[in-house]
């Protein structure tokens, strides 16, 4: 079983990383990838609805923030997913009115609806043009880096012991994130045990050399990760500063293990869904879920809910 993980593990990081040291590097792009603006319409901060609404809404063009609203009790906020309990509810309907046709639209009906609302914990900042562009050209290491610091300062401050090996663009960059920070802490052995399916790992620690990064080979021994996906979403109306998201991704060798870590000293704004999956590290194509009692927004580690 344990090497029977271990390939698991290689497989799945590989994929991200565009291959493992024994990879072409000529099969993998070789450019960073291009940021563009979202969205044409400036964002118009809106008073008459909540901070955190306003966040979701900021952040919506890069796909994030879809299906939030003000709840009149923030504690209960979703994004409306639909669960399988109402979903098995929706095929007995289409069963009754339209037979196995309607089983099969009513399905096809809801996953599309989830699809829409399936998105990961993510940052949010609000950027200075001149701290990513140039002439008008949004340059994309910058605004990886920005959002790398965000995040590797606030791990600094929630892990006593982190120690960073870099930060790399894998080349095979598409929804699965292009940003990785890799790192080394003791929680890396609690990251593991999370992403597992079990809750309990037995695999490898490393993945050796790899040479799946535009920056070069990494040598990825006894480490942990954190890997998104870098989008810049618009502009604010009356600040015309950038808003950059960068939604998290499980995906090994990404770690959601460190999400609330990160949220805790962010300086800027996190973004919970009340619900999102990841992928186990051990178990190829299997998702693991978390369901939290509610969506919200970090702020400076204070909860912004989703109430006016």
């Amino acid at each position: 079983m344990k090497g029977t993980t271990g390939l698991l593990l290689t497989a799945v990081a590989c994929a991200l990383l565009s291959g493992c040291a024994s990879t072409s590097e000529s099969s993998a792009p070789a450019a960073y990838p291009t940021l563009k603006v979202l969205s044409d319409t400036p964002y118009v901060w809106d008073d008459s609805i909540s901070e955190a609404l306003n966040v979701a809404r900021m952040a919506q063009p890069a796909g994030v923030g879809n299906g939030m609203r003000d709840f009149a009790d923030g504690k209960l906020a979703t994004t409306g997913r639909i669960g399988g309990g109402t979903r098995a509810i929706d095929a007995g309907l289409g069963l009754l009115s339209q037979g196995l046709f309607g089983v099969v639209s009513m399905e096809a009906l809801n996953a599309g609806v989830n699809r829409q609302l399936d998105w990961k914990p993510s940052v949010v900042l609000t950027v200075a043009p001149s701290q990513i562009s140039d002439n008008s050209k949004i340059d994309y290491v910058k605004t990886r880096d920005v959002v790398s610091k965000q995040i590797i300062d606030s791990l600094k401050m929630s892990v006593p012991d982190f120690q960073l090996i870099g930060v790399f663009t894998s080349k095979y960059h598409d929804e699965t994130g292009d940003a990785v920070i890799a790192f080394r802490t003791s929680k890396c052995e609690d990251s593991e045990k999370f992403d597992s399916f079990e809750g309990k790992y037995d695999g490898p620690k490393s993945l050796g050399v790899v040479n799946g990064f535009l920056e070069g080979p990494v040598d990825l021994t006894n480490f942990c990760a954190v890997v998104f996906k870098t989008s810049v979403a618009g502009t604010l109306a009356h600040t015309n500063d950038f808003i950059v998201v960068a939604e998290l991704f499980g995906t090994s060798p990404g770690s959601s293990y460190f999400d609330p870590l990160i949220a805790k000293h962010l300086d800027g704004y996190f973004l919970y869904p009340d619900y999102y999956e990841y992928q186990t590290r051990d178990r190829l194509g299997v998702n693991k879920a978390v369901a939290l009692p509610y969506a919200k927004v970090i702020k400076s580690g204070k909860e912004i809910l989703f109430s006016k």
